[in-house]
């Protein structure tokens, strides 16, 4: 018998057939397991993958181990054969075949223990690997950031100017402007600096080289565009910042109806000069055109320049453009980013429900992603609202990484991941993220707070005042910085430094300094001011007084509102520890899915 007919034979005496094929059905069933994992825990995309080469390599292993079993009894030498009766003959056979079926027993139980062993050998190999990446990702997480900086090309793209006859036209070129930093990060060989840093330069007498080292960066672009009737010239320069090399330069002379397809070619080209590698994904969505209406496109650049102000006022009129562009265009998936981005923001700059605010923005957050799956500006919105609004941690760390696989210069899920991960508690990872994201907005007032307050959070107090102070020497006058400076000297016991830089909005943590100070009669007066403010007021008050039966009742209110000051104060301000042994406190965090 030839060896490849003997290994047949021995795979179906063995009962092979039925064991591959119960392996394989049981690997898909894990596969679609690790899958799901894979998302629910924001493992790496390479991680199914994994488990597919794991369960190719348990096949041969399977098969080898049930061939070598040979658990047939050894034989001593035969004796000299001696005649046998008919009966003596007819025992030895019947002998000789239950032997056999005892043996073919043990081989076919054999073959299914080593199969079943290496099936769970396999699982558990994957499981340890998961794991520790779980546990690890976040202390890996600066050091993998800082690698894959240096392969990275760094660029910042200046405000472009407005050389249009109206000055109305402004919202073009700063559309314009805005449509191609939106291209440009999402190539990952790029670090693209945030508009908001950037706009700081529109209108300034502009030394490149100056301006690539207050942004760290190496190249910058600059453009001017003129609208005329329907037709439209943009003209953009690269330039190297550091030696003032112009790079590239170009003049665009089209149609009006051609702007975005110019848009997505600037993005190329600039990426072609800097030798960036676009991949097919990259450069498929690069070329996307987001909508084939200019006047839906008009009305989508006026939502943003307007949701830009933060204001009420400003964020209202976004949300009147931003449903005016689809209302004219219903596929426009930016559109709906820009909505779902005005209602997420909207609460924490007025006084609207944030449950109505979460009810349109994760509607308009889910039609864009069904209209373009590949967005990571939406996947950024959706990550806002699973974490503002919803309090799915793990929903939310998902949406924020596939933002970031699809967008890596995007500040705002940099941002936005930061906050979230703080807000779980896990500061280092929010401090690096944080961090990232002010390289890519260094001129972000918001993002350079957040990253002091992420010290603050973990109770790096020394850390957190340099970076707030670093936040105050660019903004000298932005509240949320001092006040933020001014309940980090509360608790480091600094009380007359934190009653001299914080402002009016905050007063009511100083109720706090002055019971410290022995002048609880202000704190008090304090108090009674803060009843006729927001809930939150009325909560640092008592938490300053020490009132904790009155601060857990505005905390139950707060939470019925599903106020969103909730996901910080006070899960993670270390100013509302004197709540923390309470079972009350525990209770509340249990609700709001948070570490407890």
């Amino acid at each position: 018998m030839s060896r490849l007919k003997r290994l047949i034979h021995e795979i179906h005496c063995r009962s092979l057939w039925q064991v591959l094929m119960i392996y394989c059905g049981a690997a898909l069933v894990a596969y679609q397991a690790v899958q799901a994992l894979t998302e629910g825990l924001g493992l790496p995309q390479w991680f199914p993958g994994f488990a597919i080469v794991l369960f190719i390599v348990g096949l041969p292993i399977v098969l080898a181990t049930a061939l070598v079993h040979d658990v047939a009894p050894p034989m001593a030498k035969p004796p000299e054969p001696t005649p046998l009766t008919e009966t003596e003959a007819a025992r030895i056979e019947v002998e000789a075949a239950a032997v056999h079926l005892e043996t073919r027993r043990r081989q076919r139980f054999l073959t299914w223990r080593n199969a079943a062993a290496t099936f769970v050998i396999l699982l558990a190999a994957w499981g340890v690997v998961a794991t520790g990446w779980y546990l690890l990702a976040d202390r890996a997480e600066p050091e993998q950031m800082a690698a894959a900086e240096e392969t990275r090309r760094s660029i910042a793209v200046l405000p472009f100017e407005n050389l249009s006859p109206d000055p109305g036209d402004t919202y073009f070129a700063d559309g314009a402007h805005h449509e191609i930093i939106s291209r440009l990060s999402q190539i990952a060989a790029l670090r693209v600096t945030s508009r908001t840093s950037v706009m700081k330069y529109r209108g300034e007498g502009r030394n490149i080289r100056e301006i690539g080292q207050e942004l760290g960066v190496t190249n910058i672009v600059e453009g001017t565009v003129r609208r005329a009737g329907d037709r439209i010239r943009i003209t953009t320069e690269l330039i190297d910042a550091e030696n003032d090399e112009h790079l590239w330069s170009e003049t665009y002379e089209r149609d009006l109806g051609d702007v975005l397809a110019v848009q997505s070619d600037i993005a190329e080209q600039i990426a072609v000069v800097l030798r960036a590698t676009l991949t097919s994904a990259e450069r498929a969505r690069i070329a996307t055109r987001p909508t084939a209406s200019l006047e839906a496109h008009n009305s989508y650049l006026l939502g943003r320049f307007w949701w830009n102000q933060r204001t009420q006022d400003a964020l209202t009129r976004a949300i009147e453009y931003f449903q005016e562009a689809i209302d004219k265009d219903n596929s426009f998936a930016l559109a709906l980013v820009g909505l779902a981005d005005a209602y997420a923001v909207l609460p924490w700059y007025s006084d609207f429900s944030p449950i109505l605010a979460q009810r349109e923005a994760a509607e308009a957050a889910t039609k864009a992603l069904e209209l373009d799956e590949m967005s990571g500006e939406a996947h950024t919105s959706l990550g806002a609202v699973r974490t503002w609004f919803e309090w799915d941690w793990q929903g939310a760390e998902r949406e924020f990484r596939r933002a970031i696989e699809l967008s890596p210069s995007y500040a705002n899920a940099h941002h936005w991941y930061g906050l979230m991960l703080a807000w779980a508690h896990r500061f280092d990872a929010a401090i690096s993220r944080t961090r990232f994201a002010l390289e890519l907005d260094p001129l972000s007032p918001i993002i350079s707070t957040n990253l002091a307050d992420a010290f603050y959070f973990a109770r790096r107090y020394d850390e957190a005042v340099e970076q707030y102070q670093k936040t105050l020497e660019l903004f000298p006058e932005y509240n949320t910085a001092l006040e933020s400076l001014g309940r980090v000297y509360l608790v480091k016991g600094m009380y007359e430094d934190a009653i001299e830089v914080m402002p009016e909005g905050g007063r009511a943590r100083l109720a706090y300094a002055y019971v410290a100070l022995g002048r609880r009669d202000q704190a008090v007066a304090l108090l009674e001011e803060s009843k006729q403010g927001p809930l939150l007021e009325q909560l640092r008050a008592h938490v300053g007084l020490g009132q904790i039966d009155e601060a857990f009742t505005v905390l139950e209110q707060a939470l019925e509102e599903r106020l969103m000051w909730l996901v910080e104060e006070p899960n993670v301000d270390p100013y509302y520890d004197i709540l923390r042994s309470d079972p009350r406190f525990q209770d509340l965090l249990r609700r709001m899915n948070l570490p407890h």
